[in-house]
């Protein structure tokens, strides 16, 4: 199968944390070096007392000292994202740079780059507080999910096997986004995909292969708790097909809610040894009411060693 040329934006900063996806990527993509990479970088501004205009004779050198500085520190910051990649098999002519003053937030400015650029994702990793300093600051989590209606945003946490990917449906048109976006950026990688859905309806796990549902999965699927997930199924299983990923690669999944769907989602995802789960979002209050519903901002906040994918 042909490979389809693929571009994710990664976020850096000043921290060897940031280049933690890296590796992931690198599992994700044995032929890393067809992958196109923006490094994305914003500047801290500076002061406010060099901004003004004229700026006063005895500030001139001051201004241009600070200037060599931040410039000096880019370089270094950007040189180091470049070895790392480098030494995880990415190619160097795949390799963007995208430098900027912070202006407003960074969540923002990445979130315009990638609307511009038309990249299939941005990653960062995941925000971890490790002091009450850490706490006080705000998570860019929530803000980048906010600021990033088209593309989706994907967010890294740990040591992450990307061997089993989980993308989770319901009765929502967002839920076959996230299977298309899934799909596309799975293709050309060798592990196993689950299209899982959690339900009050059945009362221990059913599954099915991809091509012809079993008798004990079509039968709950013409159930009345099966019935308004039949053509989530069904097109799922169509976008899978069209993007040609094996059949021995996928699983379809109907799984009991053990607690809550989100507990119920991350212990199977535990237990499973998934590596990737993908999560879509649609509804009438956007991107803010999808971050204050319980079962996203859980998972968000709860999940360890994984890589979260999320779609609009």
């Amino acid at each position: 199968m042909e490979s389809i040329p693929k571009c994710l934006l990664l976020q850096i900063d000043a921290t060897e944390e940031s280049l933690r996806p890296v590796r992931f990527l690198g599992r994700l993509y044995p032929d890393a070096a067809q992958m196109e990479l923006i490094l994305s970088y914003f500047q801290p501004p500076l002061p406010p007392v060099y901004k003004q205009y004229p700026l006063p004779p005895s500030l001139v050198e001051k201004r241009k000292e600070l200037l060599r500085s931040r410039e000096t520190q880019t370089r270094s910051i950007l040189d180091r994202a470049r070895t790392v990649l480098k030494e995880a098999g990415f190619s160097e002519d795949k390799i963007q740079e995208h430098v900027q003053e912070r202006e407003s937030s960074v969540a923002r400015h990445a979130c315009s780059l990638a609307d511009r650029k038309k990249v299939d994702a941005v990653l960062v990793q995941r925000h971890v507080c490790r002091d009450l300093e850490d706490f006080l600051k705000d998570d860019p989590t929530d803000a980048l999910l906010h600021h990033c209606q088209v593309s989706p945003v994907w967010i890294a946490d740990g040591e992450i096997d990307p061997g089993h990917a989980a993308v989770c449906i319901q009765n929502e048109d967002a839920s076959l986004r996230a299977v298309d976006h899934a799909a596309f950026m799975l293709a050309e990688s060798p592990g196993q995909i689950t299209i899982l859905h959690v339900s009050r309806s059945v009362s221990r796990p059913i599954e099915s292969g991809l091509t012809d549902y079993g008798s004990e999965f079509l039968g709950w699927l013409n159930s009345p708790g099966g019935t308004p997930l039949r053509s989530f199924f069904d097109n799922s299983r169509r976008i899978l097909q069209d993007a040609k990923i094996q059949e021995d690669r996928v699983r379809l999944a109907v799984h009991p809610v053990s607690w809550n769907v989100a507990d119920t989602i991350l212990g199977y995802c535990r237990e499973r040894r998934v590596g990737v789960t993908v999560l879509g979002h649609s509804g009438e209050q956007g991107i803010l009411g999808f971050l204050r519903g319980s079962v996203t901002k859980r998972i968000l906040s709860e999940f360890k060693n994984m890589a979260v994918w999320v779609t609009q």
